[in-house]
């Protein structure tokens, strides 16, 4: 929902021609894209490691055991 929501927000911004944001480079780039983009980042990254994490886990249950005499 994190994602969809930035996705969204910045759609609608690049729409609008930016004409809400400010228009110094530092402001533009640092706060608008910069901090705004740690909500798409972050999610993204954990979004990513969950879809990872299950398939590690089967690799790791198919593993063929070795068994103690």
């Amino acid at each position: 929902g994190q994602l969809y929501g930035d996705i969204l927000y910045f759609a609608t911004a690049a729409q609008a021609g930016w004409a809400h944001s400010d228009p110094r480079p530092f402001y533009f780039w640092g706060y608008f894209v910069g901090l705004n983009g740690l909500w798409v980042v972050v999610p993204g990254a954990l979004l990513l490691d969950s879809c990872c994490q299950p398939a590690a886990a089967q690799r790791a249950h198919d593993r063929p055991r070795h068994k103690a005499h």
